[in-house]
């Protein structure tokens, strides 16, 4: 069965999409337990090699119906993943959670609307994707090129206002989504597959690069990851990077965001500017994260700000 599903994938790869064939994601499915598989994203800044295909995707596989987990960066990377799942499962995809608005993990969303599929946000991200979005999406064209977003749109649809945590049953699979407010985004979701105990967590954890912080509340986010540590799980797949099984895996991201937010908080204090900081190098306590240089530069700056406006 499972050389069956590769070589339905290798088809799909140049049959489905040939006048992508530049622009290949490469998608190969990862099976985390039985009926649970995740897309590991490529471990870099968004470029025109990976398409924006950086974080992670997973789907979970019930008696009765599917369920996504994020919509990658654009309607093509969301139809090449659809095409794989369908390679392993002719059930419907009934849910798409999203887990936050960043657009590496939302922007595939209108290819999951032309099915009609139910879509489970948080209203706080829901807003900020409707807000933001296309002017995020162009800044995406403009930086990796048009081609890797043809039919990507910033679609409005009918949302059902859930109140969480939200139980789902995909048929003999019982799922847990719970809202973690104000942490890495404003509204982070998390989804618990209880039967192999697998916790999607998105970008409240990264495994093996630097953490991003555009919209974060430190305080929260640190206290979340506490939480999220204390929990029963086998597998923690994290917005960016490798399957996690151990917990102390998750101490680098709170490593980084607690010393960023501690160094920023010293320099809007003391009058510092990110530059003079800058101009003593990277600090050796970071040097260790993959992207660490280029995350640093970018939002420590951001941080300082922040907290001079506070």
């Amino acid at each position: 069965m499972k050389i069956f599903n590769i070589i339905l994938i290798f088809i799909l790869y140049f049959n489905v999409y040939p006048s992508f064939s530049s622009n290949d994601f490469n998608l190969v499915p990862i099976k985390v337990s039985n009926n649970v598989f995740v897309f590991v994203g490529a471990n870099e800044d968004i470029n025109n090699k990976n398409g924006g295909a950086i974080s992670n995707t997973g789907f979970i596989i019930g008696d009765d119906s599917i369920l996504v987990i994020d919509a990658g960066p654009s309607y093509i990377y969301a139809s090449n993943v659809i095409e794989i799942i369908k390679s392993f499962s002719d059930l419907p995809i009934k849910y798409l959670v999203v887990t936050h608005h960043h657009a590496d993990h939302s922007f595939g969303i209108s290819r999951y609307l032309e099915m009609d599929v139910e879509i489970i946000m948080a209203p706080a991200e829901l807003k900020r994707y409707l807000k933001y979005g296309n002017r995020s999406l162009k800044q995406l064209r403009d930086l990796i090129g048009e081609e890797w977003f043809l039919d990507t749109k910033i679609n409005s649809f009918q949302y059902k206002e859930k109140k969480y945590p939200v139980s789902l049953n995909l048929g003999n699979r019982n799922i847990l989504i719970e809202l973690y407010e104000k942490g890495h985004s404003d509204g982070d979701l998390i989804i618990k597959d209880k039967i192999s105990s697998t916790l999607f967590v998105g970008d409240l954890v990264f495994s093996g690069r630097a953490p991003t912080i555009p919209h974060a509340n430190i305080n929260n986010w640190k206290n979340y990851i506490d939480l999220i540590s204390k929990k029963n799980w086998n597998y923690l797949i994290p917005g960016h990077g490798n399957i996690i099984k151990n917990k102390d895996e998750l101490l680098p991201t709170k490593n980084w965001i607690t010393f960023i937010d501690k160094t920023a908080k010293e320099a809007s204090i003391s009058g510092i500017s990110a530059l003079e900081i800058f101009n003593e190098g990277l600090p050796d306590f970071i040097k260790e994260y993959k992207l660490a240089k280029e995350t640093w530069y970018r939002d420590l700056p951001i941080l300082i700000n922040k907290y001079e406006f506070d």
